[in-house]
């Protein structure tokens, strides 16, 4: 914020002190960090009327083009510094990653919870960021048509050396991010991947414009934490994740949600699987 308003840090820290005060800001301290937040206000608040038309007012207003700029600079340099993570860890990263969460804790809550959703063979399935994970070979057990997309040369040929050698006819892989899918998609699937994403909110929206009318978006990743050590051992730039953030950021892309399954592990972690559904363009 201090970037975005070239304000220095002790100054920034007394105005966001006001508005905490003021019940307009909620802060939530992750690791080393303090994030804020705006306040979501309880109706039985006597200024409820008062503050939610002032929050109406402020999001009239237009973000000056270099704010704008700023943000562009801070989510690139987090992009920038999360695929470095990966290109210089990628030999080490998935028993890193097993530290937190091995994806046999999870992965039959996965395979239950796509069952039940009754998708065809045919569904179109994008999964970013598939890694090491033995999630692809699942995902191109259950449907026929599969990309794997990676911003990571490196970890896009630990997808393609995980995946066994029956599907690979099944299997497109390609270098980048959701903008170089090919086609839309009826299913996108991030497991274990949103934590390294530069802007996690941005992600829902970006998803919404790839995904089908009546398609899914498949979300795996930990509920909150304070382990700061992930951050270091696996390059996380969120500490997991308040299941309702999710809720929020999809409900402003115009997304519904789905099924919920969350996994509590031995090691103090917690796993959410999230579904959630793009409604039909109708």
């Amino acid at each position: 914020m201090c970037q975005l308003f070239e304000m220095p840090q002790p100054g920034m820290s007394h105005h966001l002190k006001i508005l905490a005060t003021a019940g307009l800001l909620t802060t939530r301290r992750e690791g080393n960090s303090i994030f804020y937040r705006r306040a979501i206000v309880a109706s039985n608040n006597a200024l409820e009327t008062l503050t939610n038309s002032l929050f109406k007012s402020i999001d009239q207003i237009r973000i000056p083009a270099e704010t704008t700029r700023r943000v562009g600079e801070i989510h690139g340099d987090r992009s920038l510094r999360s695929k470095r993570f990966f290109e210089r860890n990628a030999d080490r990263l998935k028993q890193n990653q097993d530290l937190i969460a091995e994806f046999s804790h999870y992965g039959d809550c996965i395979l239950e919870l796509l069952c039940n959703e009754g998708l065809p063979s045919s569904t179109r399935v994008i999964e970013v960021g598939p890694g090491e994970s033995p999630l692809i070979n699942l995902l191109a057990q259950q449907f026929d048509q599969l990309c794997a997309l990676d911003n990571s040369e490196e970890m896009l040929n630990k997808a393609r050396a995980t995946l066994a050698k029956k599907y690979r006819s099944k299997v497109q892989f390609i270098l980048g991010d959701l903008h170089y899918a090919l086609e839309c998609a009826d299913l996108i699937v991030l497991n274990m991947v949103l934590h390294h994403l530069a802007s996690p909110s941005r992600f829902f929206v970006s998803a919404a414009d790839r995904i089908n009318p009546e398609g899914r978006l498949l979300i795996i990743d930990l509920c909150s934490h304070d382990q700061d050590w992930a951050r270091d051992t696996c390059g996380d730039l969120w500490l997991g994740f308040d299941p309702l953030d999710l809720d929020n950021w999809a409900e402003k892309a115009a997304f519904i949600k789905g099924q919920s399954t969350y996994i509590g592990l031995k090691n103090g972690f917690q796993v959410q699987v999230r579904l959630f559904h793009k409604p039909s363009s109708t």
